[in-house]
């Protein structure tokens, strides 16, 4: 379900000319949306553990491929900030309960597995990027690609929907005994870990080709071409070594040593003026953080008394201000003060916090 995330950054300057936005409306269409990511977290922190994943999972994937290409038929500015919004909330209600089952395939195959489900996330993105711009290519209209893959994935999900785990019913007692179970000390650096991976993700995320094409002065090209190189050198490690490497050093060692590469290498790169250098830097970051949100996925739904979807929840409440606020906010002002090249390095120290909190985590490795 991640392509349709990937075609819609490719066809946003269309939608944005189809419904006559300037930058500051455009802005503020991806503002409110910000509603749906609190409605949505809200209710999947109520359901979480009361009604089976398999279904919140099932009914909020349709949700998202009916909600996308009703979002991009429309031509007016309100329509397009309404789809948004209802986006946000129902990937919450998918997100959740598709990172609880796979954690249970994870569980009862009993090796990682987790690097190869982020890995397939990040390849559905590119391919739907990839197929935005073949699309765009051939003019064909934003709503029709949509439409087509919609009705692609729905097939798909029809398909594959029985093959889902049946998992042991999480229905734990009342709301408020589950809330307390999950606010408590052994989750909370978890869901700090979540809240940092979520700020550096999002942060290399948002600034990477803003610094290579304007701070580092290599122009518009090559800021595209370092968002893709990190993009996909994150997926491919996530794809081709995190699950084996796990499986050898264990969870904790892995996510130490990989994060002090990650801030050696980015924080050094950052020492250096360079474009190339620029490019290398957050090409071997998401080298180096590729094990980290399979890593905390894993610590969380594997905490003692709590069920797969309550630990997953605690790491979406910490991801979403980290990505959401943290990350746009904080660098832009720091950027503000002191330019964008010192204020990246806050990534180098959310990097390095994630080293050491991790050797605080405890939990029951399943």
């Amino acid at each position: 379900m991640s392509m349709p995330i990937g075609g819609w950054a490719a066809r946003v300057p269309e939608v944005r000319r189809q419904v006559g936005a300037d930058d500051a409306l455009w802005g503020l269409a991806n503002t409110v949306p910000s509603i749906g990511n609190v409605i949505g977290l809200c209710a999947i922190m109520l359901l979480a553990g009361r009604v089976p994943n398999r279904l919140l999972a099932i009914a909020g994937a349709g949700l998202v491929l009916l909600t996308v290409p009703l979002m991009v038929l429309s031509t007016s500015f309100t329509g397009v900030v309404l789809g948004l919004t209802t986006w946000a909330l129902v990937a919450h209600i998918m997100g959740i309960p598709m990172g609880a089952l796979a954690l249970d395939v994870q569980r009862r195959y009993r090796r990682p597995l987790m690097g190869g489900f982020d890995a397939c996330f990040g390849t559905g993105t590119l391919i739907g990027g990839a197929t935005g711009t073949f699309t765009a290519v051939l003019d064909v209209r934003p709503w029709v690609q949509f439409a087509a893959m919609s009705g692609l994935l729905g097939l798909c999900l029809a398909a594959t929907a029985r093959w889902l785990p049946k998992e042991v019913s999480e229905r734990a007692g009342t709301l408020r005994m589950s809330f307390r179970k999950r606010f408590n000390r052994p989750m909370l650096p978890i869901t700090v870990m979540a809240f940092l991976s979520g700020y550096v993700s999002e942060s290399a995320i948002l600034w990477n080709a803003v610094y290579v094409s304007d701070t580092m002065g290599a122009g518009s090209v090559a800021g595209g071409i370092s968002y893709t190189a990190a993009a996909t050198a994150g997926t491919v490690a996530a794809l081709l070594a995190v699950d084996r490497v796990t499986a050898r050093l264990g969870t904790v060692r892995l996510v130490r040593m990989s994060t002090l590469f990650a801030a050696a290498v980015f924080g050094a790169c950052l020492l250096i003026s360079n474009p190339v250098a620029a490019i290398t830097g957050f090409v071997l970051l998401a080298v180096g953080m590729a094990c980290v949100n399979p890593s905390v996925y894993t610590l969380a739904g594997n905490q003692e008394g709590l069920s797969p979807s309550e630990g997953v929840s605690m790491v979406e409440l910490g991801q979403m201000p980290g990505a959401s606020i943290a990350a746009p906010a904080l660098i832009g002002a720091l950027s503000g003060l002191i330019g964008l090249r010192f204020a990246l390095t806050s990534i180098v120290v959310a990097v390095l916090l994630l080293s050491v909190l991790v050797g605080r985590v405890r939990y029951a490795d399943g």
